[in-house]
């Protein structure tokens, strides 16, 4: 039954995202939510085949689990791009947050028993989050992904 944990963390990531979503802007930073996601499958799959750690799934993708890769990861990649500030330590603040947020849910995962460690640890996953969402975030801002469509001081659109 610890597989059912993937579908309801997808279920939950929709109904935050359904919550928080800037509609308006949804048809530009959609493109940060499928980033993520083909992020996620990338480091998920080194990851797997070089046996550290396994993913306990129902349905899968390359290995991870599809629930996760198009529920948490795709919703948290879209708000993700919605929400970065503009001042670079406001968006350091930031990815510390996600990561804080990331390394719980995975830490939960991990005692539920849907995520197991072979040659892995907590602390080796907080490091490659911290990479993988400081490279999203550049990402996000050099394809500007973050500010088209955000209404700035004075009323003006990018």
């Amino acid at each position: 039954m610890p597989e059912y944990a993937w579908p309801i963390s997808l279920v939950i990531a929709w109904i935050i995202f359904f919550l928080l979503v800037d509609w308006s802007r949804l048809k530009y930073t959609i493109w940060g939510g499928a980033i993520a996601s083909i992020l996620q499958i990338l480091v998920d799959t080194a990851a797997m085949k070089m046996d550290l750690y396994h993913v306990k799934n129902i349905t899968h993708i390359l290995g991870s689990s599809v629930y996760f890769t198009f529920g948490v990861v795709f919703t948290v990649g879209v708000l993700f791009t919605q929400s970065m500030p503009v001042s670079r330590w406001m968006q350091a603040l930031n990815i510390l947050v996600v990561v804080a947020l990331f390394s719980i849910e995975e830490h939960l995962y991990v005692k539920i028993g849907v995520l197991e460690y072979n040659h892995w640890n907590h602390q080796a996953s907080i490091f490659i989050n911290l990479l993988v969402f400081t490279g999203f975030t550049w990402l996000v801002d050099t394809l500007k992904l973050n500010r088209v469509g955000r209404i700035e001081k004075g009323g003006s659109i990018i």
